[in-house]
């Protein structure tokens, strides 16, 4: 029984022994890696953030935790860029703020390292942002004008086309010329639909541009570059009779037609000039020679009008069918616009809307309607643009010199017994800017 005893104790020192050794040995290991001391760890930065910029980022962080640090190393471009940055600690929260330029277009990583006098590390504190540039700024685009127009009064109306905030876009900002010759400034939205401009200059320009944050947290703002624009005077009244709905016929009976069991009446638009091909509804001899003005229900009462097929005395189609008036225009800039109520065009009718020097439309397929000019100095000169949608279209031109102008509606439009091409104006309006 002693033996077996003595056998067991025996065990338990053998067991004891051996655990020492191997304790001893991974001490050893420790110290071979720790030849100095217990590693000794800074205090890293905290709440740090990269906000984006033109070329550049700002590098910002918080020092809470460890009054030591003395400096602040960042890295990016996989560590082959870097910047030190001094640290001078309080009793305080210390606040981290570095502006790193001069950098690419692009996505960078950055790592942020602080470090005591001793030159201890802390952890690496990882974070990443874009940087914009050229390539972002020439992605932008201007708030768009859908038109300009200066009043009697003096004020100007911009009407904005749309501009999706969801882009980056602020603010545009706007100067212009007072009547006093000071300038004046508008801060406009993009949600903003029109800006009134008071006191405008007469014969000036306004210029502007839109501002762009590409990230919320951007340290800078980009902008388009500026545009430039005039405001044209309104002069439909002066230039154009009888220009918008409801547009008022002439004193003659007209005549009265069924088509597709609705009765209605088509006379002559009153002030327009109109050929016979416009003029294609009624009977010769007693009751022909109508057609460019149709009355029907709202809204269609009182519109400029041109319509082929269903007419079941005639079945015509329309071919170069005319409506235009003519006017002595001095030189300058114009913008003619009309609004087309309704239409239905397919190829190989075709209408177009025209300005010419001279005193009648041009054919379709003419030369004057071959290519289209913003300049119109000789008879046959045309401004012109062929549609075909039920849209606000718009023409362009200037004149150096005092001309004759013809501005209207060529159109052909196929008519059979079931095909009823139409075209219906609902206004022209006519916008000038002295030289």
């Amino acid at each position: 029984m002693k033996l077996i005893a003595n056998n067991k104790v025996l065990v338990f020192l053998l067991v004891i022994l051996m655990a020492g050794i191997t304790s001893c040995t991974k001490m050893d290991d420790f110290k071979k890696y720790v030849k100095d001391g217990e590693i000794s760890y800074t205090g890293r930065v905290d709440s740090l953030k990269i906000l984006p910029g033109r070329n550049r980022v700002l590098v910002k962080g918080l020092f809470i935790s460890d009054p030591k640090v003395t400096t602040c190393k960042i890295y990016w471009n996989s560590r082959k860029d870097s910047l030190v940055v001094p640290v001078v600690r309080t009793t305080k929260t210390d606040t981290l703020k570095q502006l790193i330029p001069n950098l690419q277009e692009g996505t960078y990583n950055f790592e942020v390292i602080t470090y005591d006098k001793l030159k201890n590390a802390s952890i690496v504190v990882r974070a990443t942002a874009n940087v914009y540039g050229d390539r972002y700024a020439a992605s932008l685009i201007n708030k768009p004008t859908a038109d300009v127009e200066l009043a009697d009064n003096g004020t100007t109306t911009i009407n904005w086309g749309g501009l999706d905030k969801t882009g980056g876009a602020q603010f545009t900002r706007l100067t212009y010329t007072l009547t006093s010759n000071a300038t004046g400034t508008v801060k406009v939205l993009p949600a903003a639909e029109q800006t009134l401009l008071p006191n405008y200059k007469y014969g000036s320009t306004f210029r502007y541009r839109t501002a762009y944050l590409p990230d919320t947290a951007s340290i800078d703002t980009f902008y388009t570059d500026f545009r430039e624009v005039s405001a044209k005077t309104n002069v439909t009244a002066t230039y154009i009779k009888n220009a918008s709905i409801p547009m008022a016929p002439t004193s003659d009976a007209g005549v009265s037609v069924t088509t597709a069991g609705t009765a209605v009446r088509w006379r002559k638009l009153a002030d327009w000039t109109s050929n016979a091909a416009a003029n294609n509804w009624g009977v010769a001899p007693t009751n022909a020679g109508y057609g460019t003005w149709v009355e029907r229900g709202t809204p269609l009462a009182g519109t400029m009008s041109m319509e082929a097929g269903k007419n079941t005395t005639t079945g015509l189609t329309i071919t170069n069918g005319k409506i235009y008036q003519t006017a002595t225009l001095p030189a300058g800039s114009y913008t003619m616009e009309t609004v087309v109520g309704n239409m239905a065009v397919a190829s190989p009718g075709a209408c177009y809307f025209v300005a010419v020097i001279g005193t009648d439309l041009p054919n379709i397929g003419s030369a004057s309607l071959t290519t289209p000019k913003s300049t119109l100095t000789a008879t046959g000169d045309a401004a012109y643009l062929s549609f075909t949608t039920i849209a606000t279209q718009t023409i362009n031109f200037t004149l150096t010199s005092q001309q004759t102008v013809t501005f209207g509606f060529v159109a052909t439009l196929i008519g059979t017994s079931t095909t009823n091409q139409y075209l219906k104006i609902n206004s022209v309006k006519m916008k000038y800017l002295k030289p």
